[in-house]
């Protein structure tokens, strides 16, 4: 056991600059170091580290390691001493999307010699790997009984980036898109034996978000061009909200030594006000406006965008020997999310359009009417080596929050379930947990008469025909195919130092067992001693 702060209780309090500011500026130094994960792909695809990947993201009651910070910080009382966790998530996207052809009349479009690209060929997306997901946390209990404090640096697990061909079927819905969001954290948990309660407050960031698109940028009853118009241009919006905040709550309880639930969730939905810019700039191999043309004078952006409220509930069953030793553990989740609080993207844009004449910027609005939705989770560990191999396992099933008619490349939230499998090695302190999940997300196939997603047309939103003679409010921009997949394979290593042995080392139930034990050894000596 390392010696790095191994002191007793008296000793810390007496002199806590030298061994817990230690400790304290080792994590936040290695926290803000990290590479935060990004949002995309249905904003979110469970899982913070290897080993709740490979337990089938089932781990809001067993929560062992430092990353309780975000799954239930009421059972970071149960981890005495200190810790540090380190995760690096790999994700690898499959998504794409194939056009159906469309029913808007193309009489007076531009004629199919002149399409720089098949329209109805499949669109993928160009930048499938994601390699910089990484989350760091921290945890002490600063030799105080039953107190454990913590902090941590994340972004919600998913892929941060994705790319698609400017003259794919695609073009008037996605073009790229890159996403930055991070969260700031500061926990601290109180318990005792058989319970925990705790909190967690939350700085959350958003120091990019940039996504671009085809728009048609026809003006005064220029008729609807479905797949390519002569005026088309790429419009781009760079968003930032520097300062939101955040909190989750959660507490755990055993009431009998095999059998622990769980409550946890995020009280306080993540509201930010973004801010930034806008602009223009020529389709490749298609428009040809001049750079006078295509400034916008006084440009600015603003959208507001708000991440829900949870609730996770668990149950986890641990079957113990006669020892007490745990042989394996089994756990289930629900998880709620209350995604209903998208309803639509609705982007304020301020400034003047030169293109043609001058025009004032039209604000940006794209429907989402997105519902809450509801997460099974199961899975468990199997201690094939006790204190020295584990073997995980689970799966679960997840609602998608996107209606039909809704479907968009930005994020691709469809009903999806994953499986999971993973390894962890403990020695010395150190645990190392490695894990593979792969999801498969439906299929979605979009209707263009039920399609509620619209081509941008900013300058001439609807010509004396609107939609092209078929009755539409505008030309559909997801009529088609919808396709997607995703693999994570994720590293976490986990150092434990002070304090007494990590509850993933013995449990709560051995840790029971002991004290009973100890206390049947005290008894027995003392009537030895009585005796004589």
């Amino acid at each position: 056991m390392p010696t790095l702060c191994r002191r007793s209780l008296a000793a810390r309090l007496r002199a806590p600059r030298s061994c817990a500011s230690r400790w304290l500026a080792l994590g936040v130094v290695a926290a803000t170091l990290a590479p935060a994960n990004t949002y995309a792909a249905g904003f979110e695809i469970p899982g913070l580290n290897a080993f709740a990947l490979g337990r089938g993201t089932a781990f809001a009651v067993r929560a062992d390691d430092p990353s309780a910070i975000a799954y239930n910080p009421g059972a970071l009382s149960r981890q005495r001493g200190n810790a540090v966790l380190y995760t690096h998530t790999l994700i690898h996207s499959r998504e794409s999307f194939t056009r159906a052809p469309t029913l808007v009349d193309q009489s007076k479009s531009v004629p199919e010699s002149d399409w720089p690209a098949d329209p109805l060929a499949k669109s993928e997306n160009d930048k499938p790997l994601f390699a910089l997901g990484a989350s760091v946390f921290a945890t002490s209990d600063f030799g105080l009984d039953g107190w454990t404090f913590g902090v941590g640096v994340y972004g919600p697990s998913a892929a941060g980036n994705k790319s698609f061909d400017v003259n794919g079927g695609q073009r008037y819905q996605l073009t790229d898109f890159e996403a930055l969001m991070i969260y700031y954290s500061l926990a601290v948990a109180y318990g005792g034996d058989n319970w925990g309660v705790g909190a967690t407050l939350q700085y959350a960031s958003m120091p990019q978000t940039r996504m671009e698109l085809v728009v048609d940028a026809a003006t005064s009853n220029t008729p609807f061009n479905p797949y390519f118009a002569s005026n088309d241009v790429v419009a781009f919006i760079d968003l930032k909200d520097p300062f939101a905040f955040s909190a989750i709550v959660g507490g755990w309880f055993r009431p009998i030594p095999s059998l622990e639930v769980a409550l946890s969730g995020r009280v306080m939905p993540v509201t930010f006000d973004t801010s930034g810019d806008f602009g223009i700039y020529n389709t490749p191999s298609q428009s040809t406006f001049t750079d006078a043309q295509l400034a916008v004078e006084n440009s600015g952006a603003r959208m507001r965008l708000s991440l829900p409220p949870t609730a996770t509930l668990g149950l986890r069953y641990m079957h113990l020997d006669a020892n007490g030793e745990e042989l394996f553990d089994i756990e289930a989740n629900l998880v709620y999310e209350a995604w209903s609080v998208i309803e639509r993207f609705d982007v304020r844009l301020d400034g003047t359009i030169k293109l043609f004449v001058d025009a004032p910027a039209p604000d940006v609005v794209i429907e989402k009417r997105w519902r809450d939705t509801l997460s099974a989770r199961l899975g468990g560990t199997f201690n094939a080596v006790p204190g020295l191999l584990g073997l995980s396992l689970g799966g679960y099933y997840e609602q998608g929050a996107t209606p039909n008619g809704y479907e968009y490349l930005d994020f691709m939230s469809f009903d999806r379930f994953g499986v999971g499998a993973g390894v962890r090695l403990s020695f010395s302190g150190l645990d190392v947990n490695v894990a593979y999940n792969r999801v498969f997300q439906e299929d979605r196939e979009v209707d263009e008469r039920f399609a509620k997603v619209y081509q941008q047309r900013p300058l001439d939103p609807c010509p004396d025909q609107c939609g092209g003679g078929a009755g539409y409010p505008g030309v559909p921009s997801n009529a088609g195919l919808f396709e997607s997949g995703y693999n994570l394979v994720a590293l976490s290593l986990t150092y434990r130092w002070g304090g007494a042995a990590a509850p993933g080392a013995d449990g709560p139930a051995v840790a029971e067992a002991k004290a009973a034990q100890s206390g049947a050894a005290i008894a027995q000596r003392s009537g030895v001693t009585a005796g004589r």
